[in-house]
Protein backbone atom coordinates (compact mmCIF):
# COMPACT_ATOMS: atom_id res chain seq x y z
CA UNK A 1 0.00 0.00 0.00
CA UNK A 2 1.73 3.61 -1.04
CA UNK A 3 1.37 6.55 1.24
CA UNK A 4 -1.10 8.08 -0.64
CA UNK A 5 -3.75 5.51 -0.20
CA UNK A 6 -2.87 5.09 3.58
CA UNK A 7 -3.40 9.05 3.96
CA UNK A 8 -7.15 8.48 1.91
CA UNK A 9 -8.26 5.53 3.92
CA UNK A 10 -6.98 7.80 7.18
CA UNK A 11 -8.78 10.73 6.22
CA UNK A 12 -11.83 8.53 5.26
CA UNK A 13 -11.95 6.51 9.01
CA UNK A 14 -11.33 10.09 10.32
CA UNK A 15 -14.32 11.60 9.23
CA UNK A 16 -16.19 8.81 9.54
CA UNK A 17 -15.52 8.87 13.41
CA UNK A 18 -16.15 12.41 13.64
CA UNK A 19 -19.55 12.70 11.52
CA UNK A 20 -20.91 9.72 14.03
CA UNK A 21 -20.09 10.79 16.96
CA UNK A 22 -21.75 14.23 16.44
CA UNK A 23 -24.83 12.48 14.24
CA UNK A 24 -25.78 10.04 16.75
CA UNK A 25 -26.40 12.13 19.63
CA UNK A 26 -28.46 14.40 17.35
CA UNK A 27 -30.46 11.60 15.74
CA UNK A 28 -31.19 9.99 19.85
CA UNK A 29 -31.79 13.49 20.69
CA UNK A 30 -34.51 14.10 17.87
CA UNK A 31 -36.27 11.14 17.84
CA UNK A 32 -36.24 11.09 22.01
CA UNK A 33 -39.49 12.69 22.59
CA UNK A 34 -41.43 10.59 19.60
CA UNK A 35 -39.88 7.35 21.59
CA UNK A 36 -41.31 8.13 24.81
CA UNK A 37 -45.46 7.62 25.80
CA UNK A 38 -46.35 10.64 27.67
CA UNK A 39 -49.61 9.87 29.54
CA UNK A 40 -52.53 13.02 29.08
CA UNK A 41 -52.59 14.84 32.68
CA UNK A 42 -54.92 17.22 32.65
CA UNK A 43 -54.35 21.04 33.90
CA UNK A 44 -57.51 22.63 34.13
CA UNK A 45 -57.20 26.14 34.48
CA UNK A 46 -60.34 28.88 35.00
CA UNK A 47 -60.16 31.79 32.58
CA UNK A 48 -62.62 33.89 34.51
CA UNK A 49 -66.70 33.37 35.33
CA UNK A 50 -68.98 33.50 32.25
CA UNK A 51 -70.82 36.82 33.08
CA UNK A 52 -67.60 38.16 31.90
CA UNK A 53 -67.74 36.68 28.21
CA UNK A 54 -70.71 38.54 26.47
CA UNK A 55 -72.27 36.11 24.42
CA UNK A 56 -71.08 36.65 20.69
CA UNK A 57 -67.82 38.90 21.73
CA UNK A 58 -64.03 37.56 20.80
CA UNK A 59 -61.99 38.22 24.04
CA UNK A 60 -58.17 38.06 24.23
CA UNK A 61 -57.07 36.46 27.76
CA UNK A 62 -53.80 36.25 29.37
CA UNK A 63 -53.70 32.52 31.52
CA UNK A 64 -51.35 32.37 34.04
CA UNK A 65 -49.11 29.08 34.03
CA UNK A 66 -48.21 27.51 36.96
CA UNK A 67 -44.00 27.86 36.97
CA UNK A 68 -43.60 24.19 37.85
CA UNK A 69 -45.24 23.48 34.84
CA UNK A 70 -43.58 25.58 32.04
CA UNK A 71 -40.54 27.01 33.44
CA UNK A 72 -39.39 30.57 34.35
CA UNK A 73 -39.34 31.73 30.52
CA UNK A 74 -43.26 30.64 29.88
CA UNK A 75 -45.29 32.27 32.68
CA UNK A 76 -47.95 33.27 30.16
CA UNK A 77 -50.25 31.88 27.56
CA UNK A 78 -52.55 34.30 25.54
CA UNK A 79 -55.96 32.36 24.19
CA UNK A 80 -58.97 33.61 22.83
CA UNK A 81 -62.41 32.91 24.10
CA UNK A 82 -65.81 33.74 22.93
CA UNK A 83 -69.19 32.10 23.58
CA UNK A 84 -71.38 31.56 20.96
CA UNK A 85 -74.56 30.65 23.27
CA UNK A 86 -75.74 30.57 26.50
CA UNK A 87 -74.62 27.41 27.08
CA UNK A 88 -71.42 26.97 25.18
CA UNK A 89 -68.01 28.49 25.02
CA UNK A 90 -64.82 28.24 22.77
CA UNK A 91 -61.28 28.77 23.56
CA UNK A 92 -58.80 28.99 20.59
CA UNK A 93 -54.73 29.15 21.01
CA UNK A 94 -53.30 32.11 19.91
CA UNK A 95 -50.86 29.95 17.64
CA UNK A 96 -50.60 29.38 14.17
CA UNK A 97 -51.23 25.96 13.11
CA UNK A 98 -48.67 26.41 10.25
CA UNK A 99 -45.37 28.02 12.10
CA UNK A 100 -46.87 28.92 15.29
CA UNK A 101 -46.88 32.40 14.98
CA UNK A 102 -48.93 34.93 16.96
CA UNK A 103 -52.30 35.50 15.46
CA UNK A 104 -54.70 38.72 16.42
CA UNK A 105 -58.03 38.43 15.58
CA UNK A 106 -59.76 41.87 13.67
CA UNK A 107 -63.01 42.69 15.40
CA UNK A 108 -64.15 44.41 12.34
CA UNK A 109 -63.80 40.72 9.72
CA UNK A 110 -64.39 38.58 12.31
CA UNK A 111 -61.25 37.04 11.72
CA UNK A 112 -57.99 35.81 12.74
CA UNK A 113 -54.67 36.79 10.82
CA UNK A 114 -50.94 35.17 10.89
CA UNK A 115 -49.00 38.23 10.74
CA UNK A 116 -45.81 35.67 9.63
CA UNK A 117 -47.47 34.35 6.01
CA UNK A 118 -50.54 35.46 5.60
CA UNK A 119 -52.74 32.64 7.03
CA UNK A 120 -56.50 33.78 7.64
CA UNK A 121 -59.17 31.56 10.19
CA UNK A 122 -62.66 32.62 10.58
CA UNK A 123 -64.22 33.09 14.46
CA UNK A 124 -64.89 29.42 13.97
CA UNK A 125 -61.59 28.55 13.94
CA UNK A 126 -61.53 27.14 10.41
CA UNK A 127 -58.79 27.84 8.00
CA UNK A 128 -59.67 30.65 4.89
CA UNK A 129 -56.74 31.15 3.22
CA UNK A 130 -53.09 30.55 3.76
CA UNK A 131 -50.28 28.14 4.26
CA UNK A 132 -52.01 26.73 6.95
CA UNK A 133 -53.62 23.36 6.34
CA UNK A 134 -55.19 22.83 9.55
CA UNK A 135 -58.03 25.17 11.57
CA UNK A 136 -57.16 26.38 14.71
CA UNK A 137 -56.55 24.38 17.82
CA UNK A 138 -59.01 24.55 20.51
CA UNK A 139 -58.60 23.80 24.08
CA UNK A 140 -61.39 21.28 25.94
CA UNK A 141 -63.34 23.79 27.25
CA UNK A 142 -66.05 23.43 30.96
CA UNK A 143 -68.45 25.83 32.63
CA UNK A 144 -68.07 24.83 36.05
CA UNK A 145 -69.81 26.50 39.19
CA UNK A 146 -70.37 29.56 36.32
CA UNK A 147 -66.73 29.64 35.75
CA UNK A 148 -65.06 29.17 31.96
CA UNK A 149 -62.25 26.56 32.97
CA UNK A 150 -59.98 24.96 30.19
CA UNK A 151 -57.11 21.69 30.30
CA UNK A 152 -53.63 23.66 29.09
CA UNK A 153 -53.00 20.32 28.13
CA UNK A 154 -55.18 19.91 25.05
CA UNK A 155 -53.24 21.38 22.58
CA UNK A 156 -50.12 20.69 21.36
CA UNK A 157 -47.06 22.13 23.06
CA UNK A 158 -46.35 24.08 20.38
CA UNK A 159 -49.42 25.81 20.60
Amino acid sequence: MNRRTLLKWAVRGIGATVAAMAGIPALIAGFSPVWQRRPHKENWQSLGPVDEFPVGEMREIVVELPPEEWGEALREKTVYAWRPSDREAVVYSRSCTDLGCPLTFDPGSQCFFCPCHGGIFDRNGERLAGPPKRPMYRYAVRIVNREIVIDLHSVPLVA
